[in-house]
Parts: C-alpha cells; sequence; structure tokens
C-alpha cells in the first residue's frame, strides 16, 4: 500500500531524527564530562572535595535523564521496526486499556463535579459570611443598647425616688425649723414680758420703799396724835390701798408669807431694836408686824 509505505518512511525518519538528536546530546555529555574532568585534574589541589562531590553528583543525575531518553528512544525504535499486525495489536491494547480506565474517568468526573458544587457552596457561604457577622453585630448593639435603655430607667427611676425621700425629709426639717422658731419667738416674747415686769415689780418695791420712808419720816414722835388726827381716815385709807397695790406686786403677798419687805432702818426711833428682819413697822404706833400689818393699819390709824 503507497499510502501505508509513506507513513511507515514518515515513521523510520522520525526515530531516525530522534536518534540522532539523542546521540547529539549524549555526545555533548560526554565532552562536558571531559572538561570537567580535565578541569577537576588541573585544579585538584584547590578545589575542595565537597565541590567535587556536587559535580560529580550533577552530572551523574544528567546521565540518567540522558539514559532514560535513550530507553524511550529504543522502544520507539523498536515499535516502528515491528510488523504491522503486531502495531495493531499494540493498538488494540492501549484501546483496551483506555476502555477500561473509561469507569474510573466517570467517577473522577464526578468526584470532581461534586466538588465544584461544594467550592461553588463554600463560596457562596463565604459571601454570605459578612452579611450575617453584619446583621449578628447589629442585633447585638441593639441588645445592648435596649439593656443600657433599661439600666437607665432604672437608675433614673431610683434617683426619682431618693429625691422624692430627700424633699420629704427637707419638707420635715423646715416645718421643724418653723415650730422651733415660733417656740424661739414665743419664748423671746416671753422673756421680754417677763423682764418687763421684773422691772416693773423693781420700780413698784423701789415706790413702795419711798413711800414707807416718806411714811414715817411724816410722824412727829412728841406729838403722835396731831398728824393722824389731821389726816383723820383718809390717810389710813390711802395707806391700805397703796400697800395693797404696791407691796403685793412686790416681795410680799398677802397670806403666803414667802416674802416681805424690809423697810429703811432708823436709828432714832424706838422699837428699832426690837424690829427683825423681814418685819414692817406701824408709822403711826412704830410697832413691827409680819402679816397683819394692814388690818392694823387700818385699826390704828381710826
Amino acid at each position: 500500500d503507497p499510502g501505508s509505505g509513506g507513513w511507515e518512511g514518515a515513521q523510520q525518519a522520525a526515530a531516525e531524527l530522534c536518534g540522532l538528536y539523542y546521540e547529539d546530546q549524549l555526545a555533548a555529555c560526554d565532552s562536558l564530562i571531559a572538561r570537567l574532568r580535565a578541569r577537576l585534574t588541573t585544579l585538584e589541589g584547590d578545589t575542595a572535595q565537597f565541590l567535587v562531590d556536587a559535580v560529580l553528583e550533577q552530572v551523574a543525575r544528567r546521565v540518567e535523564r540522558l539514559t532514560e531518553r535513550l530507553g524511550v528512544k529504543e522502544e520507539i525504535q523498536q515499535l516502528l521496526s515491528q510488523p504491522q499486525h503486531e502495531r495493531e495489536k499494540e493498538v488494540v491494547l492501549m484501546r483496551r486499556s483506555m476502555e477500561e480506565e473509561k469507569p474510573a474517568r466517570r467517577a473522577s468526573d464526578v468526584l470532581c463535579r461534586s466538588l465544584a458544587n461544594e467550592t461553588h457552596q463554600l463560596r457562596r457561604t463565604l459571601t454570605s459570611t459578612p452579611h450575617m457577622c453584619q446583621h449578628l453585630t447589629k442585633c447585638l448593639d441593639e441588645r445592648q443598647h435596649a439593656q443600657r435603655n433599661v439600666g437607665e430607667r432604672k437608675h433614673t427611676g431610683r434617683d426619682t425616688s431618693v429625691q422624692s425621700v430627700i424633699e420629704e425629709e427637707n419638707r420635715l426639717l423646715k416645718q421643724e425649723v418653723t415650730h422651733i422658731l415660733a417656740y424661739k419667738d414665743d419664748f423671746m416674747s416671753e422673756r421680754a414680758d417677763r423682764e418687763r415686769a421684773q422691772g416693773r415689780n423693781q420700780e413698784l418695791e423701789e415706790k413702795v420703799t419711798s413711800l414707807l420712808h416718806q411714811a414715817s419720816w411724816r410722824q412727829d414722835p412728841q406729838e403722835p396724835d396731831a398728824c393722824w388726827i389731821h389726816a383723820g381716815s383718809k390717810t389710813a385709807k390711802y395707806l391700805a390701798t397703796d400697800a395693797v397695790e404696791l407691796i403685793a406686786p412686790g416681795g410680799w403677798r398677802p397670806g403666803t408669807g414667802s416674802q416681805k419687805l424690809e423697810p429703811p432702818a432708823e436709828s432714832g426711833h424706838p422699837g428699832t431694836a426690837q424690829r427683825g428682819q423681814g418685819d414692817l413697822q406701824c408709822p403711826h404706833c412704830l410697832q413691827c408686824f409680819r402679816k397683819e400689818l394692814l388690818r392694823h393699819v387700818a385699826e390704828c390709824c381710826q
């Protein structure tokens, strides 16, 4: 067949070209190894051993790769050198292996699709995660704000109750202060009245003392009846009324006997030695009395 003959010729030409290429690479590697060995020989005394080992290891790896390529090239040449039926047999085997690999390929395709779906879902989840985080943050802020408002209302209510208690206490204290001021005003007015009464009592006592003193000096000891005959009952009445009005507000109160006035002592009158402290002397008969002075004066002056 001329078509098959052309195909075989092309394959042989390609195999020859590959062989020439690999042969050239092997020749280049051999020349490189030779140069390196020559250089190593010249630098043997100055080069460190680890550098030599590294270069040799690198060259060995290169040789291994080239050897593998050369083996592949020989396999291709053997395949091309086989007859037509043998090549077809190899093709059938390759197709059978491909058919056997189809279920695994389908499974891998299904697995890839499921992985792609999961990847898509994960991407959607990642995309929605920021929105969800923002929503949760907003809900948390609203809840904290509500809790703060409740706490502020409770605090405000507590402050209001405390303020009402303080206002009630202030009101009670103001009432007490008002009562105390009223008591103070009453006390001050009573004190002023008491001071005025004491001053009035003192004035009346002084007036009674002066009247008694004048009455005692008006009597003449040599003519005891002249003054009282001339004065008559008018003097007794005057002395009785003045004694009741003036002596009573002072130190002596009729019927109590607690306090009495003491008239001024006169050394020139008889009966002075017999008069004790707190006794009152009759201006007519010069006798001393304690409680019966007024009645005696009324009887004596008549």
